[in-house]
């Protein structure tokens, strides 16, 4: 698979759903694990020996096991194969798409402050951090203010339809936006409807219109200014108007794409709430809106796990592992290639700590 080293163990990304026992009482990530596990399931786990492979984190080299046991498990999964170098893991008890959106809801509308905290609230630290085993550097930005980050050049539109790739990466992010393009290009989206995921300025939009896309649906937490001539193709939401109509949304998008979005959920940089798994949150409510095979292309910051708040979050082997659940991990796209990479243990973590590279992943809905 693209996305694993060859001089590691291969194999199969693989999901197993089975029979929930409990109903969901108390917030996702809390779920204990149920005793009604599958004889296929306890069989793969049997011939899982998490003592024998190691994953790099702020706390150096740490087994699977003690990762299973010290951050997955309270996290509410659990490792069904020993893969590098981001683990394989299902959900200990998955919840229902009515819950997930009705959760997220219910968390955004909790009180936030006017200034987004400088540092972590010492209660969420533990959640944060991923138990100790993600790093912390300080990295402050108030978007939530009059100077900060804003929606801008939806009235350029049509002249980005004329922009090279290398044009359109130098909107954002230079040659790592390019990723995205080079993702697009290697799965074909003729004529699919797809999602996009927090745009200041639109220029995923315009990658995947330029890849024949039929109709884009933007979700932003700002107003965004649709020129006339693309209101055929593309349009916007709001996140708490999209949350409370999912039903009409759910399962129903070719493609996702995010890029530099979904890192930032729960920092309180743009004035969002604060929450630990904001990120984990979208995740899973990306899964509910995409039709079954239906493809994401996520654009983050790869490394090992850190923080640097509030700006970001730095995707290492543990927190990858649980926001590629419920998909199956198809390629790892860069901006200096249009054909995919091999993301190793050593290129995940090559950047040394608090250090990332940005790429776009080709994920599909199991």
């Amino acid at each position: 698979m693209c996305g694993r080293a060859s001089i590691e163990k291969l194999c199969s990304r693989c999901l197993f759903i089975f029979p929930v026992v409990a109903s969901i009482t108390v917030i996702w990530t809390m779920f204990i694990a149920s005793n009604n596990i599958t004889p296929k399931l306890t069989d793969i786990l049997a011939e899982v020996d998490l003592n024998e492979t190691n994953v790099n984190t702020h706390k150096g080299y740490i087994t699977l096991n003690e990762i299973n046991e010290f951050v997955f498990k309270p996290f509410g999964y659990e490792i069904i194969e020993a893969t590098l170098p981001v683990p394989t893991v299902h959900m200990l008890n998955e919840p229902s798409c009515g819950f997930i959106f009705s959760e997220w809801l219910r968390v955004s509308q909790k009180p936030q402050p006017s200034i987004p905290p400088k540092e972590i609230p010492e209660s969420f630290s533990d959640e944060f951090l991923l138990n100790g085993y993600a790093g912390l550097t300080k990295w402050y930005f108030n978007d939530h203010s009059s100077t900060g980050d804003s929606p801008r050049n939806w009235n350029r539109t049509s002249e980005f339809m004329s922009f090279s790739k290398a044009e359109l990466g130098a909107l954002a992010y230079n040659k790592e936006s390019e990723s995205m393009y080079h993702a697009m290009s290697g799965y074909p989206l003729r004529s699919k409807s797809g999602l996009v995921i927090g745009s200041m300025q639109p220029w995923v939009e315009v990658m995947a219109l330029k890849h024949g896309v039929r109709k884009v649906l933007t979700v932003e937490y700002n107003s965004l200014t649709i020129p006339n001539e693309f209101r055929s193709r593309l349009s916007a939401i709001k996140p708490v108007e999209f949350a409370e109509n999912w039903q009409t949304y759910a399962g129903t998008f070719d493609f996702a794409a995010s890029f530099s979005s979904i890192e930032h959920s729960g920092l309180g940089r743009y004035g969002d709430i604060i929450d630990p798994i904001g990120d984990l949150r979208e995740m899973l409510k990306i899964r509910c809106l995409l039709k079954k095979g239906g493809l994401l292309f996520l654009g983050i910051p790869f490394g090992t796990d850190a923080i640097q708040y509030n700006a970001h979050r730095i995707y290492g082997s543990i927190r990858l592992a649980m926001m590629f659940y419920g998909f199956d991990w198809l390629a790892t796209y860069s901006g200096e290639s249009e054909l995919p990479i091999d993301l190793t243990t050593t290129l995940l973590h090559s950047k040394g700590p608090s250090q990332y590279a940005q790429y776009t992943v080709v994920l599909k809905k199991i």
